[in-house]
């Protein structure tokens, strides 16, 4: 079984986040085919280098449980 390196799920995120304009973590967890670990771990890096901006939310309208999105910043943020 191959492991990816940061680095390869790091470019991945960064590659969907451009196609779309915000994604849930969770959304993010599918579309990278990794663990919500895996995925917290790499946003908060990304999100120190400046890379992508993290959004908490406190409820959700589907069911009222806070979540976390994620978008990439744009050169004006």
């Amino acid at each position: 079984m191959y492991r990816r390196k940061a680095l390869e799920i790091k470019k991945e995120i960064l590659k969907i986040l451009g196609e779309y304009e915000e994604l849930s973590l969770r959304e993010l967890d599918i579309k990278v085919n990794t663990n919500a670990k895996t995925i917290r771990e790499q946003i908060e890096e990304l999100e120190f280098f400046g890379k992508v901006i993290v959004v908490k939310h406190s409820k959700n309208g589907r069911n009222g449980r806070p979540y976390t999105t994620v978008h990439l910043k744009k050169k004006e943020d």
